[in-house]
């Protein structure tokens, strides 16, 4: 199951290189910037492979399971993600989204909002404290499948930018996986949902939207931390990838509080480019 939210963010695995120090200055001075403008959004992958790509960093189980009351990985990335930006987000309303599943493929979202018979949530979104309950509530009850393009995801953020008259957001998303790649595609060359993927993030540089995506479970993470490098000129580097497995392996040997360290890796290594990615944009604004 893919996930999503708009408080915007840059996807993948601890920020390509060596884990950032904590700093409680780095999340300062992006507050001090997003404040008053941001707005999350959160999104989760429902595929397939979320049935076999824990077999490593979740004890072989469906990286969905809620059968426990024991946070799934889904599930630490919301808490982390709702500890870290919770003073940033402006209204505390997150319109949360899934998508990969039998019904969405790699060509739509669904909402985990309730919706009218007119097809509009009948909600805007969920409080931080809310999103998880609401995830245990559907996870059961959606059939995984594919393939996975985060195509859909970014354009359903642009769109919600739209709504909201241009206002900054940061779109997080949770997934499981790359880009789906087919296996005849020739090297040096990309596939459907990678091309689709790569068009729409260069699409939403032209909008105040800042994409993280969060990878959890077993990968591989090769394409992603080769992904933000193959992209076509942008407005703005509006793309982070943060592989979650591998900064939780690094805090696991953190000898201080896990809890505060999570949080400020998350908050040094997820969050230190949106500033300057909102900066970016100012400046093409103005």
């Amino acid at each position: 199951m893919g996930n999503g939210s708009s408080s915007e963010t840059k996807p993948r695995g601890s920020s390509a290189a060596a884990p950032a120090r904590p700093s409680v200055q780095a999340q300062s001075s992006f507050q001090r910037i997003a404040n008053n403008y941001s707005n999350l959004r959160d999104l989760k992958q429902v595929t397939k492979s979320n049935e076999w790509t824990g077999k490593r960093t979740f004890r072989g189980q469906c990286l969905h399971d809620v059968s426990s009351m024991r946070p799934n990985l889904y599930e630490e990335v919301m808490d982390i993600v709702g500890r870290t930006l919770c003073d940033f987000d402006d209204d505390n309303i997150i319109p949360v989204f899934g998508f990969g599943d039998q019904v969405t493929g790699d060509h739509s979202v669904f909402s985990f909002m309730p919706l009218q018979n007119s097809g509009q949530p009948t909600i805007p979104g969920y409080a931080l404290q809310g999103v998880r309950p609401r995830y245990r509530e559907i996870a059961p009850h959606v059939c995984m499948a594919g393939p996975t393009s985060f195509a859909p995801i970014i354009l359903q953020a642009v769109n919600t930018v739209i709504a909201n008259r241009y206002a900054y957001h940061i779109l997080v998303i949770i997934a499981d996986g790359q880009v789906t790649r087919s296996v005849d595609v020739p090297d040096g060359q990309f596939g459907k949902q990678e091309l689709d993927t790569m068009n729409a993030i260069c699409y939403a540089s032209n909008f105040p939207l800042s994409i993280v995506l969060v990878g959890v479970g077993d990968g591989p993470w090769d394409t992603m931390a080769q992904f933000d490098d193959a992209l076509p000129q942008r407005r703005f580097d509006n793309f982070q990838f943060v592989e979650f497995n591998q900064v939780h392996s690094d805090l696991m040997l953190a000898t201080c509080k896990r809890e505060a360290v999570e949080d400020a890796v998350a908050a040094v290594g997820a969050l230190a480019d949106p500033p300057h990615q909102r900066l970016a944009w100012l400046r093409f604004e103005y």
